[in-house]
């Protein structure tokens, strides 16, 4: 059984996904982070479900216009990024509770996805299933998809790293970063983009409806043993990629959808981290009642 499933690495399409998921997981570490810290997880939720009017406009947009470079992940990313601009300005500019922003925003983007794939001509373009939309199949991610994976997850990254310092402030305390002279709104618009863009990434391991799983457990995992903004972001990448590449050994083992076997392991390792985590409390509570 276990040489069975080391055969499959040798299978371009398995290392395609094992790399996918890894760089995901890397993504969802540092940009799950500020998610989860911000309390954001609504704003995640919301913009990854406009993705999928993104989604199927492209599909649309191909088969009707025959718009080549209009491919389901840019249709994405500008649905996404559209949307991270709309909550940022709401936000700013009106009185708008930022939960019902995204309550419009989340149904009319799916509600545009479902209608756009309706009119795709089929004899042109042949769209991905629902079901490969939503929960995602990382066996379809290909070699030209992972490069483009890679250079924006870079970019993101590195985005990351040179506003650091700005973004901590912004999360711990908006009033500090306005009075050290940033650009709050800007940065806001930085931060929701980079969920955005994130969103669309990750989508292509384990779908739309699944992104908030990648995105949070295993940053709310790594939160139960660490408050550093740095230590977060570094135990969250190393457990997402530890437990995901379990999930998919498993997947490939059980013969089970890797992008929701992937957010089961890491779902388990939370409870798992949350019990063992209790277990320390009691038990220092135990010790200082002794003495």
């Amino acid at each position: 059984m276990i040489n069975s499933i080391l055969d499959y690495l040798s299978i371009s399409l398995v290392q395609n996904m094992f790399a996918a998921t890894l760089l995901a997981c890397l993504l969802c570490g540092v940009v799950g982070t500020y998610v989860v810290v911000n309390r954001m997880v609504a704003v995640t939720g919301g913009i990854a479900h406009t993705t999928f009017g993104g989604v199927g406009f492209a599909y649309y947009m191909m088969s009707v216009f025959l718009v080549s470079w209009m491919t389901p992940m840019v249709g994405a990313l500008i649905f996404g990024v559209v949307a991270a601009v709309i909550m940022v300005l709401c936000r700013r500019i009106t009185d708008l509770r930022q939960d019902s922003v995204i309550g419009v925003l989340w149904s009319v983007g799916m509600a545009l996805g479902v209608i756009f794939i309706q009119f795709t001509d089929r004899s042109v373009v042949t769209p991905a299933s629902f079901e490969t939309i939503l929960f995602g199949n990382v066996l379809f991610v290909g070699t030209s998809t992972l490069y483009i994976m890679f250079a924006v997850g870079i970019a993101v990254l590195a985005i990351v790293a040179f506003l650091f310092r700005d973004l901590q402030i912004l999360t711990f305390d908006e009033v500090q970063a306005r009075l050290s002279g940033i650009r709050v709104t800007v940065m806001n618009l930085i931060l929701y983009i980079l969920i955005a863009v994130t969103c669309v990434l990750v989508a292509n391991v384990v779908g739309i409806i699944m992104i908030i799983a990648l995105m949070t457990i295993p940053v709310a995992t790594a939160n139960l043993f660490t408050h550093s903004m740095k230590s977060l972001m570094a135990l969250s990448t190393v457990l997402g990629m530890i437990m995901s590449v379990i999930g998919l050994f498993a997947a490939l083992a059980l013969d089970t959808p890797p992008g929701a076997t992937v957010v089961l392991a890491v779902g388990a390792a939370f409870v798992l981290a949350l019990i063992y985590h209790r277990l320390q409390l009691r038990d220092a509570a135990d010790e200082e009642a002794k003495a």
